[in-house]
């Protein structure tokens, strides 16, 4: 008799086995399902108050398994629509704690459009979506409807018909502008009265005292006539050997040109080109021959005697 019940005892342990081992795959699997969603989801938005132009502020906290991360393509477009309202700005960040993750999402919904009463309209509906490499939760929001008035006034009398003062603009300090233009406008005169001064624009009364100033003068101009180019040579160093004899206050040669540099020690810098100049300037006076200077070199030279005369 025992023997013959051996069987059936082995097929009994077998199917309460079975139905054990199936038990607790079925636990895993919601467990996993539970583990998969979120915990809580909480959306808030003021609901009155709204007129045209006025912006909602709209926030869900979600609270997802640690680790899910929001897809920013299940946000809603920004002003693609041509509703009454549409989103004007989006902002999410999230936290981690414990073994969860809590999701702060912040909606901007401005009101475009009224009708000519007060009414509510609906936000859009939210259809978010949390990710964590293959799995996903896909949470769906209700619209929430807020309360806007008509632009038109509820009541006809005198205080509503009356025109509102305008909004007078903010006033800016401005101090810092002004002192940067004041500033600005300094430097720009510094500049300018320094170019005036470097290039002799305004041709201003020279003194005795600048004879280089005078002489490139009468360079300048020799080199704008349109006579022939080596008299105006011969003239233009004819005009800068009397710019030496007046600085000098006697007539200078080659020779001389010692007492030159202690009567005007300023002229110094220059030596070695006064020098040539000198050279160049007798051999073509007394020797005959032509003026290895051309007019061009002569007016630059002209000038910048005459910078170092104004120092």
């Amino acid at each position: 008799m025992s023997n013959a019940c051996m069987p059936l005892y082995g097929s009994l342990f077998i199917l309460i086995t079975s139905f054990a081992y199936a038990s607790d795959a079925q636990n895993k699997v919601i467990n996993v399902a539970l583990q998969d969603r979120a915990v809580l989801v909480k959306s808030n938005v003021e609901e009155l108050g709204y007129r045209v132009g006025d912006i909602a502020h709209q926030t869900v906290e979600v609270i997802t398994p640690k680790g899910y991360r929001l897809d920013e393509t299940s946000i809603p477009a920004i002003g693609k629509g041509a509703a009454n309202i549409e989103l004007r700005h989006a902002d999410w960040k999230q936290t981690d704690f414990g073994n969860k993750t809590r999701h702060l999402v912040t909606l901007q919904w401005q009101v475009f459009r009224v009708m000519q009463e007060a009414r509510y309209y609906a936000l859009r509906p939210l259809h978010l979506q949390f990710k964590q490499k293959k799995r996903a939760i896909a949470i769906d929001i209700q619209p929430a409807q807020v309360l806007v008035s008509s632009v038109l006034p509820s009541q006809m009398n005198k205080e509503t018909m009356a025109l509102r003062a305008d909004i007078k603009p903010k006033l800016r300090n401005i101090s810092i502008y002004v002192a940067m233009l004041w500033l600005s406008s300094f430097t720009f005169l510094l500049t300018l009265l320094y170019f005036i001064w470097h290039f002799d624009w305004f041709h201003l009364r020279v003194s005795k005292a600048q004879p280089f100033r005078r002489a490139y003068r009468d360079i300048k101009r020799l080199s704008k006539a349109n006579s022939a180019e080596i008299a105006n040579t011969f003239k233009a160093m004819g005009i800068l050997r009397n710019a030496f004899d007046a600085s000098a206050e006697f007539t200078l040669t080659i020779e001389r040109l010692s007492l030159l540099y202690q009567h005007c020690a300023w002229l110094l810098p220059k030596q070695q080109d006064i020098e040539r100049f000198y050279l160049v300037s007798e051999l073509a006076f007394f020797a005959g021959e032509q003026p290895k200077l051309s007019l061009i070199q002569l007016k630059k030279l002209s000038h910048q005697l005459m910078r170092l005369e104004s120092i």
